[in-house]
């Protein structure tokens, strides 16, 4: 069984998650890790065991018998870091969101297609059984037609101006971080609707971020329009 060489750019809070995660896994090892901060990446090393240590993020892309890397930096910087590994042609899986817009995802999808590299978002729902064994009995018609799907996502955090959940130079905003997750259960139920179909509102942050956001999306069928509604959430006190 090939054992396969991860690296890690962006060695913070999510990064331990993944990399504590990754030692259940007999085919995988903690391989390298980039950090802006070459004290920061050399602790996060010296944690996890790690052999090869970067200081900029740049380099990493130069580690010998480097098999995949995970991006796990701020929103804002997925696209150029995910382009960054590409190009070198090596594979991403990227922490959600996978981008900031469309416009930087097709770049990346682009690159990954270009350079034939395996890339992919790091949406953990998406593989929980719970989730899978849900859409088999909605595929197999065990629970009737669907007609609408709700779902709410929400966690309550002190407002701090310089948090990345706050700051909008990092991509803060509780659609962003969170919102995904009910938007994605909509589109495995019901496909991507129409631009014109979607419906959103959402309350801001004095740093002009979205602390809340609710949004819906419609689709036409041959009976009763169906219909999901999502809500995510960041409330401040």
């Amino acid at each position: 069984m090939k054992t396969y060489n991860w690296g890690i750019i962006g060695p913070g809070k999510i990064a331990r998650k993944f990399a504590d995660d990754l030692k259940l896994l007999p085919n995988a090892r903690l391989h390298a890790v980039a950090s802006t901060s070459p004290q920061r990446a050399a602790a996060f090393a010296g944690e996890y065991g790690v052999e090869h240590v970067y200081g900029r993020y740049e380099d990493i892309v130069h580690c010998p018998g480097l098999d995949v890397v995970y991006i796990a930096t701020p929103h804002v910087l997925h696209g150029e870091n995910t382009l960054l590994c590409l190009e070198h042609g090596i594979p991403v899986l990227c922490e959600k969101p996978f981008s900031m817009n469309t416009a930087e995802a097709r770049r990346m999808i682009a690159a990954a297609r270009r350079n034939r590299v395996f890339l992919m978002e790091a949406l953990w729902t998406r593989f929980i059984p719970a989730f899978d064994h849900a859409l088999e009995l909605i595929a197999q018609g065990e629970i009737g037609e669907v007609h609408t799907v709700k779902s709410d996502f929400g966690f309550m955090m002190p407002f701090d101006a310089q948090h990345r959940i706050f700051n909008k130079a990092l991509g803060g905003g509780s659609l962003l971080d969170i919102g995904i997750y009910p938007a994605l259960l909509a589109l495995f139920v019901f496909g991507k609707p129409e631009t014109e179909d979607i419906l959103a509102a959402a309350a801001f942050t004095r740093t002009e971020v979205d602390e809340s956001c609710a949004f819906t999306f419609q689709y036409p069928r041959k009976g009763p329009r169906a219909r999901s509604q999502h809500h995510c959430r960041k409330h401040a006190h």
